[in-house]
């Protein structure tokens, strides 16, 4: 193939491309525009050659494409940059540009090209799977609360039925002292639901962070005397530092309360405090059974649990402390991220933004 005929067949290569090949040299004006261009554009190649590269990208993302692309030709990096398109028929495209050097035979950067592809369907079923998964994990939620209501209340209603029936003060008098304890089950349900969805925006003081975390890892000292657990509290000297009271202590009582139900026959709690950059680091560690990389990535859901007492009549066996404690972290703007494997245990980390 002589260099007449490889230059035919390269440009038949470029003009065919499945993807919209848009080529600038270094003053970024536009030297190759190839067919699948006009088609994504709607602009031929007469048009485009000799305009700024530029043009093709949205006004409010221009100045960050320009970047972009000058980095890649000062630096040689392959960059990849995303924007969105109005086509021929007024609907939004989605686009993806990889922009990337081109090389002269002796090694200096002369040009710079863009491959444009259009990824409009792949984010379309992305947020149809997305949508799939957030119903289904309603449709669990709705269950879940079916299920925990039913109890309560078919307990309810069964036991008011029989006192109906009885003429045994007595036994009404159980009654109402069985239906008061379940009906707090109800409220504290519900309690939780809502600063699950809420984020818990109730009015709260404001406490120092030291002082709540060292009165709750004294009441849960208090709590596990006797049980097989022990705790290792470490505290260094921090500055005061004032934060939400009932929202803090919410945070890490529950994540407590779901180390000690990780380790029923008794093993190590740790609780680490410490101070990173600007943010307050509590890690909260135990010694139990561990976590899978699938119980791991559904953790913080609410309703999801471990436990198979899905009955239980304490608010940890519904499946919503470490949903409400993820919410509510996030609600102060810090986070929490967990670690554990089968066997070895589990590491909670929560960041408390300091404010």
């Amino acid at each position: 193939m002589d260099q007449i005929e490889s230059d035919a067949f390269h440009h038949q290569v470029c003009e065919h491309l499945g993807v919209a090949l848009v080529v600038a040299d270094r003053d970024l004006l536009i030297q190759v525009w190839n067919g699948a261009a006009s088609r994504t554009f709607g602009a031929a190649a007469d048009q485009m050659v000799g305009t700024p590269i530029v043009q093709i990208v949205p006004q409010d993302r221009r100045t960050l494409a320009d970047r972009m692309i000058r980095r890649t030709l000062e630096t040689g990096e392959v960059l990849q940059f995303a924007f969105r398109h109005g086509d021929a028929h007024a609907m939004t495209r989605e686009l993806v540009a990889t922009i990337a050097p081109v090389v002269a035979p002796g090694g200096a950067r002369c040009a710079v090209s863009m491959c444009v592809r259009d990824i409009t369907n792949r984010i379309d079923l992305q947020n149809e799977l997305n949508e799939s998964r957030k119903m289904a994990s309603l449709g669990e939620m709705a269950g879940a609360i079916a299920h925990h209501f039913n109890n309560i209340l078919g307990g309810v209603v069964t036991s008011i039925d029989f006192a109906i029936g009885s003429d045994d003060t007595r036994l009404k008098t159980r009654t109402l002292e069985q239906i008061g304890p379940a009906l707090q089950r109800a409220t504290a349900l519900i309690d939780g639901l809502l600063a699950f969805a809420q984020g818990d925006r109730r009015t709260q003081d404001l406490s120092d962070f030291s002082e709540i975390v060292t009165q709750v890892a004294d009441a849960t000292e208090r709590r596990i005397a006797g049980t097989g657990t022990t705790i290792a509290f470490h505290l260094p000297k921090i500055p005061v530092t004032p934060v939400t009271r009932v929202a803090t202590t919410t945070i890490i009582t529950n994540i407590i309360e779901n180390a000690l139900e990780a380790m029923p026959h008794g093993g190590q709690l740790g609780i680490d405090v410490s101070l990173e950059g600007a943010d307050l680091v509590v890690c909260i560690s135990d010694t139990g059974c561990g976590l899978d990389e699938q119980t791991q990535s559904r953790i913080f859901e609410p309703f999801w649990t471990t436990k198979s007492t899905l009955g239980s009549p304490t608010a940890t066996a519904t499946g919503l402390g470490l949903a409400i404690a993820h919410g509510l972290a996030q609600m102060l703007g810090g986070s929490i991220s967990v670690t554990s494997a089968p066997g070895k245990g589990s590491s909670f980390r929560v960041v408390f933004p300091k404010t």
